[in-house]
């Protein structure tokens, strides 16, 4: 693994601890955290509503254009990764 690559999976690491935390604060509630994918940085959010989450994204280019999960996931980190892939196939 090559420096480039470990800077990769420490930035991807420091942008999951918010989300894993939601797993272990144990009450309804969400974090937003930013991520870049390609050319475009995105605002993702997770919400917890009970055991599941939920997850939607936005532009930052675009702030008026939310798009959002439609079933619920049972881990935050699955439900970041959800969001993740809908930007990636956005593109």
């Amino acid at each position: 693994m090559d420096c480039r690559d470990r800077f990769a999976v420490w930035l991807v690491e420091l942008v999951l601890e918010p989300v894993r935390a939601l797993r272990e604060n144990g009450s309804t509630g969400s974090v937003t955290v930013r991520a870049a994918c390609a050319d475009g940085r995105f605002d993702i959010t997770i919400r917890r509503d009970g055991d599941l989450y939920g997850w939607s994204y936005r532009d930052v280019a675009e702030p008026g254009v939310e798009r959002s999960s439609t079933e619920p996931i049972v881990d935050p980190e699955d439900a970041f990764w959800a969001a993740w892939s809908a930007i990636e196939a956005a593109d």
